[in-house]
């Protein structure tokens, strides 16, 4: 894992955030970068995508989880892109109108499906579960790196 100096090196490709919206949708992330080892997350790759619950058996944590969620609904609708240094995350927001997502919160987080029509955006939807997997698997570490990404990503948008 890359150290602060490092991570702090990045190229931004879409700008850097820095209005209220955007410090509210950080603070939730890094909540749950922090308290990662109470998450749990489950995912089932579909022909089309993905299914996942991310959950949690706190519930000041399930709500966290469900407002990190519309945040990064809103956004997705407003292309207000996160980590814009990342190539997955690039790719994510720039064929964000291709990607359908439909959620639900539950008891004890939410239920998300994530769906493509295109095979290369299901490969990005794939490598996006991948990502989060390893934020709630190793928080703050794994988010320093740039998340696993097709091989057509790193060729159209470079890599870290």
């Amino acid at each position: 894992m890359k150290d602060q100096a490092q991570a702090s090196a990045h190229q931004y490709q879409r700008g850097r955030g820095s209005d209220e919206s955007h410090r509210q949708d950080q603070a939730l992330f890094k909540q749950l970068l922090a308290e990662h080892g109470s998450l749990k997350r489950v995912s089932a790759l579909l022909p089309n995508g993905i299914r996942v619950q991310t959950t949690s058996d706190k519930p000041e944590l399930v709500l966290v989880i469900q407002a990190h969620v519309e945040g990064m609904k809103r956004r997705f609708a407003n292309d207000r892109s996160i980590r814009s240094w990342d190539p997955l995350f690039v790719a994510l927001f720039d064929y964000r109108h291709e990607i359908d997502m439909v959620y639900h919160n539950i008891p004890t987080g939410v239920e998300a499906v994530l769906t493509a029509k295109e095979p290369k955006l299901i490969e990005l939807i794939h490598a996006h579960n991948k990502t989060l997997h390893q934020f709630t698997d190793y928080g703050f570490e794994a988010s320093r790196n740039a998340s696993p990404a097709p091989a057509w990503v790193l060729e159209e948008y470079g890599q870290v």
